[in-house]
């Protein structure tokens, strides 16, 4: 069965060039252009990765990390923030979240990432 993948971005050239690389990697690729589509999407698929960008519009990245943690939801699931801002590192920290990759990122390490964050499967 193929891994499930969410990525929550509102840019189209980041969400068509992560659903290419990921679907070529063989992981089944589900799109959110924000945290509110996100949420909506999280409620009818069992997913097993969320990829977040942190600056959106609606519901950024923190709003949501936010409210998942209020619902006391998916919190099992493993997130990787992928943001520009300069600041991801601290940001990480406070969202309680360790796994990030900077914009512009590089293919290898973005799928090294995805590979090490992924639940293993018995």
């Amino acid at each position: 069965m193929k891994r499930r993948i969410l990525v929550i971005d509102d840019d189209e050239g980041i969400q068509e060039c992560l659903q290419i690389i990921l679907e070529t990697e063989g992981y089944e690729v589900m799109m959110a252009s924000d945290g509110i589509k996100a949420l909506d999407l999280l409620t009818a698929s069992t997913l097993d990765l969320i990829i977040l960008d942190l600056m959106m519009p609606r519901m950024n990245g923190y709003e949501f990390i936010k409210v998942l943690r209020q619902q006391g939801r998916h919190l099992d699931i493993p997130v990787i923030l992928l943001t520009a801002d300069p600041q991801v590192e601290k940001r990480a920290s406070t969202m309680g979240l360790d796994i990030y990759l900077m914009k512009p990122f590089d293919i290898v390490d973005l799928l090294d990432v995805v590979a090490r964050s992924l639940p293993q499967t018995t």
